[in-house]
């Protein structure tokens, strides 16, 4: 019996020997395998209802585990800062924690810990059981806050602290600098970057009340769920929690503010014993609705946005000015605000003007040297292919959703970026690179010790060098 199993195992062998070789012949080796292309991508769908007093409903369903996510998307933002009250949005947003009419501050503590999972104005994640009581909770604290005078202080004195350390940071001081002159001083996104401090101090409890009842309105607020619930009963939670809340449409953004480009400037701001220096180069880009808007992503991504891009090969890799850093993005504001196309690196100080000329060379460069196609599949992997990791949780799902909603873009915005990424050529990319990137017309912005930075920065000859005071 055992000979006989033995000669099985041996014919089983040889026989699976045989088919290996066979196969191995067969097999053609002289092509790599090619990887069959993915499938397009699709965005969850979504379901839209607006209330009767104007609040906007959106809903994506996921079954996939029991729990639902909220996001309550406001008009309102920092940008919504009135003339010399910036820090009014932030302090005002704060203030929705500190008790409503109904609920103490520790009360909403309370609450909070029996529901078991954390809740605010604008944001919770929860079991799909407790989501009728978390919403309750979020409605209270959006619709009736009580704004207490006590907490108002505390609140007030936070801000200031914050921001007052924001504004020791090097980095800090230079991005402001720059801000002020690509956009203006007084655009909103560079008024409301680091708010001053006789702003901040000027706010009142009563700026605080007024401010919120003129901005914070159901038909300036979109309600986003997403997770295990069906769509008839999310529509009904939100209708039940939301559908008392009165008043009007909250302001219009005010339109954006005309940008007058000038020829190339080098605003040199002095920091005394800087051990890096702080160089900040861009331009402004076309609104966030733009038809360019995928092309010129794809661009910024060869020429500086990643590791694998070109300024970052040449800075980083071959000549070792610079260690990490955004070398040119795309920064999009909302609507009607126009785009952002600028970068910003630490680098070292006695190479600041090395590091400069490299970098504004490659700026040069990029409408005339088309993206090989090797560029060209890392651009579109990193853009379209990071796309569905970004709505593979509710969460995800619930912050892309809300972006959609704050850009004032369609909710099938994505489905079609995507499509129009793929299909950006290498002319495409050179295309709005000579419509956006004119060398001549850029700001720049060197923060460092003046001492060191001044004569080196101004025998490069690139540009008129003011400096800051």
């Amino acid at each position: 019996m055992m000979r006989r199993v033995v000669q099985c195992a041996l014919v089983i062998a040889a026989t699976a020997g045989a088919a290996t070789v066979a196969g191995a012949q067969a097999l053609d080796r002289s092509n790599e395998p090619v990887a069959p292309a993915a499938a397009p991508f699709k965005f969850p769908t979504t379901h839209t209802k607006t209330l009767a007093n104007g609040l906007r409903v959106i809903v994506v369903e996921n079954h996939a585990l029991p729990l639902v996510t909220v996001r309550a998307v406001l008009d309102a933002d920092s940008l919504s800062d009135p003339v010399g009250k910036e820090g009014l949005f932030a302090l005002t947003s704060a203030m929705l924690r500190e008790g409503t009419k109904t609920m103490s501050a520790e009360a909403q503590a309370a609450a909070t810990a029996e529901l078991g999972n954390t809740v605010t104005p604008v944001r919770f994640t929860t079991i799909t059981a407790s989501l009728d009581g978390s919403l309750a909770l979020m409605a209270d604290m959006l619709e009736n806050p009580a704004f207490p005078q006590a907490a108002f202080d505390r609140r007030k004195a936070a801000l200031l602290s914050l921001e007052q350390r924001r504004a020791e940071l090097p980095a800090t001081q230079a991005n402001k600098t720059f801000l002020k002159y690509l956009l203006g001083q007084n655009d909103p996104t560079a008024r409301s970057y680091i708010p001053p401090e006789a702003s901040i101090s000027s706010i009142s409890r009563d700026d605080v009340a007024e401010f919120y009842a003129a901005n914070f309105r159901p038909a300036a607020t979109t309600i986003v769920v997403v997770g295990d619930v069906q769509l008839s009963a999310a529509i009904a939670e939100v209708q039940k929690r939301f559908g008392g809340w009165t008043g009007s449409a909250a302001p219009a953004r005010p339109a954006a503010v005309a940008v007058v480009a000038r020829p190339t400037t080098i605003y040199l701001l002095d920091q005394p014993g800087a051990k890096q220096t702080q160089i900040a180069v861009g331009t402004t880009g076309p609104r966030r609705d733009s038809r360019d808007a995928p092309a010129l992503d794809v661009m910024t991504y060869v020429l500086g946005a990643g590791s694998a891009s070109r300024i970052s090969q040449n800075l980083r890799e071959r000549h070792s000015y610079v260690y990490s850093g955004l070398a040119l993005g795309m920064q999009w504001r909302p609507l009607p605000d126009v785009s952002l196309i600028s970068g910003f690196l630490p680098v070292n100080p006695a190479k600041s003007d090395s590091a400069l000329i490299e970098w504004l060379s490659e700026i040069r460069a990029m409408p005339v040297r088309p993206p090989t196609a090797d560029e060209m599949k890392t651009a579109k992997g990193l853009l379209v292919g990071a796309l569905p990791g970004q709505v593979e949780t509710i969460d995800r799902i619930a912050d892309r959703v809300s972006y959609l909603v704050h850009y004032d873009l369609p909710l099938d915005y994505y489905d079609g970026y995507a499509k129009a990424a793929m299909a950006v050529k290498p002319s495409d990319v050179t295309a709005v690179a000579k419509k956006y990137l004119d060398p001549e017309h850029l700001v720049i912005v060197v923060a460092g010790d003046r001492k060191m930075l001044e004569p080196m920065i101004r025998a490069a000859n690139l540009g008129v060098v003011v400096v800051e005071e």
